[in-house]
């Protein structure tokens, strides 16, 4: 590095000595031929010019050199603490016995944990180093041997050290399969013996009215935590057969695990089994109850589904929200069965009973009519709600899309132009009325739009207020924009009129400049004769005579245009009189002929 930071100090000063020769360049090309010529000069120069390219050629050279023995040393000294990382890292899983206990495994397995991002880091260390001697076997030839010698010894035990922990790993990892697997067998070992011994504590219950409710609120949720069981047994069989398959050394112990678990299991469903078989009668109205519960939950789950009172902000949330309270209303359908069927078992076992225990299940079946009914009115008034608020977004859409059209009929309307050709005034008219067919058709949606949303606000709707500024802006916009296309209309027929005006002006105007260089030629004065001359001046004073009913027809057109169009008149007015001007010229001119 100090030979490196030498070198570059040398090298900037060889680069200061460019400017100089330049210089020395510049004063030969502007000495005279004859001192230019000199050996002295002619000679030196060059061969200065040499030396100098000569020069930083070999500092370049010395400063790759320098380059490539800094790189070299940076991949060894890099090499190095690479091997001793791993070397300290080998000690350690060499050293390593896998516990037996499960607190052990998992102190191990921690120590693991802070070891993977160890070993990334390393990793990009071993790609570097991989780098490094890449650039210096393309660029260092002295020293290729060493070069790959270093590489291919610090990928070798790079890949020994991953092989070892992974191993290692792996072996950690089988352990405490094992250790969880017996954990999870002691969990759900005193899962079911709890289970059992709520089934066991209801034997001492009656089999009337108020033993049976005791015994349905001791084993409320009882079915459900059975299937939670049956599916934790199923798993654990399934881990137990593949815990065998991979560790055939511990796999009596394993399955002797799941062989008690099963029994556990067995006790659990006889126990359960044999209490049903002890109520007799009376397991009748536990299924009553059971279910009574049951419908009851489902009840009160979509009474507060449908009590909720979020409205949609989006036309896409409209129509989803729509669509599950839809569904909603098929499940309260499909519960119709469940509910008569519980509310006729329910009066058959409180008919003509008094006690207390019948009372309170009597007042649990009139609260399930009230509930049940309830449901059905929150519902509407959910339906209702939804409905508004899908029909308002359907509104928002097309709103959205009308205003649109209306803005591009503004800007249509704001920047039509006048044409100055007849041409163009007769495309712009056919164009307008395009334009207004068009907006025609466009009106049967505007007043689709206001019909809709007059509706929503005669509904009450929840939005009837944003509703109605939108219809009234609407049809504001609509009815500015027809009376604008109607005047606009008015505008371009008007312009149209004055350019075919304008064109047969310029016609005229042609007509009598062209016969204004006859009646100037000096032809007209080369006639041999008299008699020829006046036959001429005849002829034209005829022709003249004959176009001057075009300038009359002109006159009176230009009078009634301009008396229809009071606006035009300054424009036609002024055309008239510079035809009438040219017209007067044309015959003072052609009366000074005669």
């Amino acid at each position: 590095r100090s030979l490196a930071r030498q070198h570059r100090e040398v090298q900037e000063e060889v680069r200061s000595h460019r400017p100089a020769i330049d210089a020395l360049h510049e004063q030969a090309r502007a000495l005279p031929p004859a001192f230019a010529n000199v050996p002295d000069v002619a000679g030196r120069l060059p061969a200065l010019e040499q030396r100098y390219q000569e020069l930083s050629a070999r500092a370049e050279r010395r400063r790759q050199d320098l380059q490539d023995a800094l790189s070299l040393y940076t991949m060894r000294s890099e090499a190095d603490a690479c091997g001793l990382w791993v070397g300290e890292k080998e000690q350690w899983l060499h050293a390593m016995h896998v516990p037996d206990k499960l607190e052990d495994l998992e102190v191990v397995q921690q120590r693991f944990e802070t070891l993977e991002p160890e070993m990334n880091n390393l990793a990009s260390r071993v790609a570097a180093v991989n780098r490094i001697a890449d650039q210096l076997l393309a660029t260092d030839q002295r020293n290729q041997e060493s070069i790959r010698a270093t590489r291919e010894q610090l990928n070798a035990r790079w890949e020994r050290f991953r092989t070892l922990a992974d191993q290692k790993k792996e072996a950690l990892t089988s352990a405490l399969n094992i250790q969880n697997y017996h954990l999870e067998c002691n969990e759900t070992t005193s899962w079911m013996r709890e289970k059992t011994k709520v089934i066991e504590s209801t034997q001492g219950l009656g089999n009337d009215l108020a033993g049976v409710m005791a015994l349905q609120r001791k084993l409320s949720g009882m079915e459900r935590d059975l299937e939670a069981i049956q599916g934790k047994v199923r798993d654990l069989r399934a881990e137990a057969e593949k815990l065998a398959a991979e560790h055939s050394e511990q796999a009596p112990a394993i399955l002797a695990r799941l062989s008690a678990i099963e029994a556990v299991w067995d006790e659990l469903c006889h126990s359960l089994r044999r209490r049903e078989e002890s109520l007799g009668e009376a397991s009748k109205l536990q299924g009553f109850l059971r279910d009574l519960a049951a419908f009851q939950a489902w009840l009160s789950r979509t009474q507060t589904a449908v009590a909720s009172e979020d409205v949609p902000a989006t036309l896409v949330e409209a129509e989803r929200l729509l669509s599950q309270h839809e569904s909603i209303r098929k499940e309260i359908a499909h519960y119709g069965d469940d509910y008569r069927s519980t509310r006729a078992v329910g009066r058959e076992v409180t008919q003509g009973q008094t006690d207390a225990q019948h009372v309170f299940l009597h007042q649990r079946l009139e609260a399930l009519d009230t509930g049940w009914e309830e449901l059905g009115r929150m519902w509407e008034n959910r339906h209702h709600l939804l409905s508004q608020a899908f029909a308002f977004q359907l509104f928002l859409r097309d709103s959205k899309q009308v205003e649109g059209v209306l803005s591009t009929q503004e800007y249509a309307l704001s920047h039509t132009e006048m044409p100055t050709t007849l041409s163009g005034a007769e495309a712009s008219v056919k164009k307008h009325e395009d334009f207004m067919a068009t907006m025609e058709a466009n009106g049967e949606r505007v007043q689709g739009l206001v019909a809709t949303g007059r509706k929503l606000v005669a509904e009450g709707s929840l939005h009837a207020d944003k509703v109605q500024e939108t219809v009234d802006s609407v049809e504001s916009r609509h009815r500015r924009n027809r009376d604008t296309a109607q005047e606009l209309l008015g505008r371009l027929r008007d312009n149209w009129e004055l350019q075919r005006f304008l064109q047969d002006g310029q016609e005229l105007t042609l007509w009598i400049n062209e016969k204004m260089l006859t009646a100037q030629d000096v032809s007209y004065e080369e006639a041999r004769n008299l008699h020829t001359k006046w036959q001429k001046h005849q002829a034209f004073a005829a022709e003249l005579a004959a176009n001057k009913g075009w300038l009359e027809k002109m006159e009176k057109e230009g009078q009634q245009l301009a008396s229809a169009k009071p606006e035009l008149r300054t424009v036609v007015t002024e055309k008239l009189a510079a035809l009438r001007g040219l017209w007067d010229e044309l015959e003072s001119t052609t009366r000074t002929k005669a």
